[in-house]
């Protein structure tokens, strides 16, 4: 509860520093507006990782991962889900919060692909890799073997590189909040 306090803390701090404003609910939904007005609104909602041991969740070849985020969650009813996810994780190594600020549909799409059904009412559990390199990699559920074959960094990147299970575009990027 107090890990996620601070997210939440440091989420609402860079909606500020961007300019826009925010209500929050009970549900850790935000409503969120340019501070300029004009009605245009976006509905957010704030995920924070589950505590994280290495041991259990690191990588499993020595490939460089900076940190894990484990993910727990369900999709909100039909019509209900937000317009864009935002998952927060702290780095261990850097103690500063990343932001993995995903639109909702984009999310569902992908794990739809990846599932081959529907998964609005299921039960999520995702995992987030950030490498040391500044890329992020969905390894939910990856093999040992899949991990290696998919993360290892070769000549031309990684296989993983501009695949489904590459974020990598969604960290800090908070252009996705944008209201123009």
């Amino acid at each position: 509860e107090l890990i996620f306090k601070d997210m939440q803390i440091e989420f609402e701090k860079k909606l500020l520093e961007f300019g826009l404003s925010y209500g929050v609910n009970h549900n850790d939904i935000y409503k969120i507006s340019s501070q300029r007005g004009g009605g245009n609104h976006i509905i957010v909602r704030l995920i924070s990782s589950l505590p994280v041991n290495k041991q259990i969740g690191g990588s499993k070849n020595g490939n460089d991962d900076q940190i894990i985020g484990i993910f727990k969650f369900k999709f909100l009813a039909s019509g209900l889900e937000s317009d864009i996810l935002v998952f927060t994780f702290r780095s261990t190594l850097k103690t500063q919060i990343e932001f993995l600020i995903i639109p909702a549909d984009e999310l569902m799409r992908r794990l739809i692909r990846k599932y081959s059904s529907s998964v609005p009412c299921k039960s999520v559990e995702m995992v987030f890799s950030l490498m040391e390199d500044g890329a992020v990699y969905d390894t939910t559920n990856i093999s040992p073997e899949g991990e290696w074959y998919y993360l290892s960094k070769g000549f031309n990147g990684r296989m993983a590189d501009d695949k489904d299970m590459d974020f990598t575009m969604f960290l800090n990027n908070w252009e996705l909040l944008n209201l123009q």
